[in-house]
């Protein structure tokens, strides 16, 4: 039977680690005696008791121990647990067993759970544009909640802090999927309750930031517990609750066989995922010494719980860390498992002996377990909202796609569950199906985000060297109501835009909105090897309705003043003054326009699938101080399409049309007749950049910087790339490019002004794309582009 250390029961209970609630547990261990004391009595043998230590991914090897144990018949009487060992002994005592546990390990897509992401098709087109922008988004409360916390709050109650620092985020992931995945398995077993009442008795360990305390979980919410005692620092947001703030238990007691002791066991059985004690070459980089770090804080109570299991069951998965997910490591895992367990048979025969264990197990036959509803599907009674106003719930009500009395399984939860945390208005998200049968009480718990942030973008590129790209937003963060952007960027370029919205129930948005920039550079006119010094600057006032709620489509109409005004001191300038005069480098047009654009590519840089298509129209009617104005039409077409070639290959191609029309004129000073001068209505290609320089700015990897060109032009390439290893692409270009005075002439006279061929090796970085383009064109020969960071 297990023995005790010397000298190990220096806290209440005889525990190893100092508990946060002694008195809590103190219950819980009179009420697991008892029971163990019953098994005693009706079955005429001693108890068992399991113990799994933390270490992540390395649990698959004790699912594989697991299978042998179950195997030679030995029962299970309590369980105990911390990290992946507090979740893998959680639901073995709610039913599961190895081979379920097994199939859990080799069924996930632990990258996916490990996060929080969101499948594409759930996040609007607005947030989509938004990330392929922004490096570092900080959400934060307004000044007036800091100064307000706490204002009617009664004695006791808790709450958040509200302040810049308190926003920052607490880990990597609020544990959203994880959260998911654990709920979707524990049904009928996510009301608060005795984990005594379990079919086995069942006590995970967390760790309490606050009071730097054990918190042994031995009742309440198994979803709490489930989820703090995984909760790696840094990886997982805490769990706050009851005044805690919970980790991962295995900085405080990652092998708990001293709780197995203290709730009855008279044999213990121990499965110890611990690496051996690293030497001095092998404590390297921030991974090591964050991973020692951790061991460091529970290696005293990890060396005084190691001596008590009756039998130790120890893995060696040497080459494995907490990490190893991928599905030959997991493989591999559960038969390193299974055979430190057998490589333990004389023992644990031994022990079987000894408890006389026939029948054990039947006694549990008829015990209540957990549904999985990713296999069978419940019916829910009742739906209800915590943590949001009656108008926040009454609105995301309307987003779902059940209501009381349908059955519903771990898919329609995922996916309303993903809906919810698309809108961007939580901080984290869970759900709780209460009741022990159908019909179950479907309960969304939300904890909403503060509601403002700040965004920093930035970029550096062999055109404009260095640009920086801030945002602020204003209740960007809400279910509905006004929002407020303010964006700016800093640079060679300058621009500044603000943003007004009003989204009102389920009507369309109404914006207003206003901007102004600057540009500075070289612009160089078609069939000419000559670049010419420009310079303008430009504001614009529009006012439309859109809808931020789509997620696939974008589409807005309105009415916009444009304003442009070229430097006339520029060599550009002075080329238009000297052919026309210095009227046409002015011009402040009100117009129509209408915008759409239909998106459902799966990346924005490196997509693997999907489509692109957007147009264009803007029909300005009006000039200022011009009573001869003839109205002017602009139509833009842009479609990018990915085929997937199977493996890591996938061809693209991107396809651009734009078309100004007007019957206006403006005659030279030699008497020729031309269209209407404007920056704001003429066409430049060049560049790897949509719009990067004007509204009429497309495209075209063949050519550096800007080529000013004809009223209708047209450009296309194709793309085969490459996907050799991890993020890094490889990719082989060839395009073309024309440019003529009428469309007709640009179809039937369809003769290339340019046709280029490139190479670009791309990476793709968490802090945006890094790529070179090596490209030649028949006019320019060589030419190369270079940049690092997001592209805005």
């Amino acid at each position: 039977m297990s023995s005790v250390p010397a000298g190990a029961q220096t806290y209440p209970n005889a525990l190893s680690v100092d508990s946060a609630a002694p008195e809590l547990d103190s219950a819980f261990f009179r009420e697991s005696r008892q029971k163990m004391a019953s098994i005693r009595l009706t079955e005429h043998r001693p108890t068992v008791g399991l113990v799994l230590s933390g270490g992540g991914a390395k649990g698959a090897a004790q699912v594989g121990a697991l299978k042998y144990i179950e195997e030679l018949g030995i029962p299970v009487d309590l369980v105990c647990g911390t990290s992946i060992g507090g979740l893998l002994g959680g639901l073995y005592a709610i039913g599961y067993r190895s081979d379920d546990l097994r199939e859990l390990f080799l069924g996930q897509d632990w990258d996916y759970i490990l996060s929080d992401a969101v499948d594409q098709k759930y996040i609007p087109y607005s947030t989509k544009q938004y990330n392929t922008q922004y490096v570092i988004t900080i959400p934060f409360h307004a000044a007036a909640e800091v100064l307000e916390e706490g204002v009617g709050r009664t004695e006791g109650e808790e709450y958040e802090k509200k302040s810049i620092a308190s926003s920052l985020p607490s880990g990597l992931a609020s544990g959203l999927n994880v959260g998911n995945l654990i709920a979707s398995l524990t049904v009928g077993f996510h009301d608060r309750m005795s984990f005594n009442d379990f079919q086995i008795p069942y006590m995970c360990v967390a760790a309490n930031l606050i009071s730097c305390k054990a918190r042994n979980w031995g009742g309440g919410s198994l979803q709490d517990a489930m989820r703090s005692t995984m909760s790696v620092p840094g990886l997982f947001e805490p769990v706050r609750t009851e005044g805690m703030v919970l980790v991962d238990g295995g900085t405080r007691n990652n092998f708990p066989t001293d709780i197995a002791r203290a709730m009855g066991a008279d044999y213990i059985i121990g499965i110890d995922l611990s690496d051996a004690q690293p030497g001095y070459d092998q404590v390297n980089n921030i991974g090591d010494i964050a991973s020692q770090f951790f061991t460091m804080l529970g290696t005293d109570s990890f060396n005084r719980n190691i001596r008590i299991p009756d039998i130790l069951i120890k893995p060696r998965i040497p080459e494995f860390n907490m990490m190893s997910f991928n599905r030959q490591a997991v493989d591999t895992m559960l038969v390193r498992g299974y055979d430190a367990a057998v490589a333990k048979k004389d023992e644990l025969l031994r022990l079987r002996e000894r408890i006389a264990a026939e029948g054990a197990e039947e006694g549990r036959k008829d015990t209540r377990r957990a549904v999985d509803i990713s296999k069978t599907k419940v019916t829910i009674g009742a739906i209800e909202y915590e943590g949001i106003s009656d108008k926040e719930a009454e609105r995301l009500a309307k987003m779902l796609d059940f209501g009381t009395g349908d059955r519903v399984g771990k898919a329609e939860l995922d996916d309303i569950m993903s809906k919810y945390q698309a809108t961007g208005a939580f901080a984290s998200l869970s759900y709780s199906l209460l009741g022990t049968e159908e019909p179950y009480r479907l309960v969304f718990h939300c904890k909403t985000s503060p509601n403002h942030s700040i965004g920093l973008g930035f970029r550096i590129d062999s055109e404009e060297w260095a640009s920086i790209l801030l945002n602020l937003g204003i209740n960007t963060n809400t279910l509905w109501g006004s929002r407020f952007n303010f964006t700016a960027k800093l640079g060679q370029n300058l621009k500044a835009n603000a943003h007004y919205s009003l989204d009102i129930a389920w009507l369309p948005t109404i914006n207003v909105e206003a901007s102004i920039s600057r540009y500075s550079g070289s612009l160089r006119i078609g069939g000419t090897d000559i670049f010419s010094e420009v310079s303008y600057w430009s504001h614009q006032e529009l006012v439309y309705l859109s809808d931020v709620r789509w997620k696939r489509i974008n589409f807005k109409t309105g009415i916009k003043n444009q304003y442009n005004n070229v430097d006339s001191r520029t060599l550009f300038g002075q080329l238009v003054s000297q052919e026309f005069s210095k009227d046409v480098l002015v011009g402040d047009y009100i117009g129509l326009f209408a915008n759409g654009h239909y998106y459902t590519l799966d990346d924005y840089y490196y997509p693997e699938r999907g489509v692109s298509f957007a147009f264009d129209a803007n029909y300005d009617f009006l000039k200022a101080g011009s009573s001869d104005f003839s109205p002017m039409l602009t139509l833009r077409f842009d479609l990018k399409n990915i085929f997937p070639l199977g493996g890591r290959l996938a061809l693209i191609s991107d396809i651009h049309l734009r078309d100004i029309y007007t019957a206006s004129e403006t005659i030279d000073l030699e008497g020729g007749v031309h269209r209407d001068i404007s920056i704001l209505h003429s066409n430049f290609i060049g560049g790897s950049m949509s719009r990067r320089y004007t509204e009429g700015h497309i495209p075209f990897f063949g050519i550096n910087n800007v080529l000013f060109v004809e009223d209708h032009v047209f450009s296309g390439s194709l793309e085969l790339r490459y996907n050799p290893i991890g993020k890094l692409y490889v990719s082989a270009l060839a395009g073309l490019m024309e440019s003529n005075y009428t469309l007709d002439r640009l179809i039937t006279e369809f003769n290339p002004d340019y046709y280029a061929f490139g190479m670009e090796l791309g990476y793709d970085f968490i802090t945006g794309p890094v790529r070179l383009n090596l490209h030649w064109n028949q006019v320019d020969r060589w030419g190369l582009y270079v940049s690092f960071g997001y592209d805005f």
